[in-house]
């Protein structure tokens, strides 16, 4: 009963934040040119929409100044938090690692002016179903065989692959 009180009364709180708490706090801290009044009214929105969204115990004190850099912070934290679970994503992560393997391939590779490194978008499961649905006889019939051979020997001055490297 307490906790629903409670709750009750930051949520009330949260809501009693509007636009006009912000633009007088704004209208009496900073002096607001007659063209850029619009934008200013667009940014009071926002920190307001942040403000009531960030935190059911937010509180606008009587410094503008101040008020904006706690939402700015809180904001700032929101978004760190959402880009390290990107980040640490099991699939960014994976992907992460293969353009590292790139990365090191490259450099560690020695240069001439003939060497030629290419990167074929294709995973080790769907070069498997391609070399699965093409069996036997039926190899020289896939795309892949058509890119990595049959576009290169079947045209005068084509350069061959000489190697391929599974990530």
């Amino acid at each position: 009963m307490a906790e629903q009180q409670k709750t009750a009364a930051a949520t009330a709180e949260a809501e009693a934040i509007d636009l006009g708490e912000f633009s007088g706090l704004l209208e009496k801290d900073f002096k607001v040119k007659k063209d850029d009044s619009e934008k200013l009214q667009q940014l009071v929105r926002n920190l307001a929409l942040a403000a009531q969204s960030r935190s059911e115990t937010t509180t606008i004190s009587s410094n503008a100044i101040k008020s904006i850099k706690s939402l700015i912070a809180g904001i700032d934290k929101m978004l760190t938090t959402q880009v390290n679970e990107i980040l640490h994503a099991p699939e960014v992560r994976e992907m992460e690692g293969t353009w590292r393997g790139l990365w090191y391939l490259i450099n560690n590779t020695e240069t001439d002016t003939k060497l030629k490194i290419r990167v074929m978008n294709i995973s080790k499961e769907q070069l498997a179903d391609t070399l699965e649905d093409y069996e036997g006889q039926m190899w020289d019939q896939s795309p892949i065989f058509k890119k990595v051979y049959t576009d290169e020997y079947s045209m005068l001055g084509g350069e061959p692959i000489g190697c391929i490297i599974g990530a």
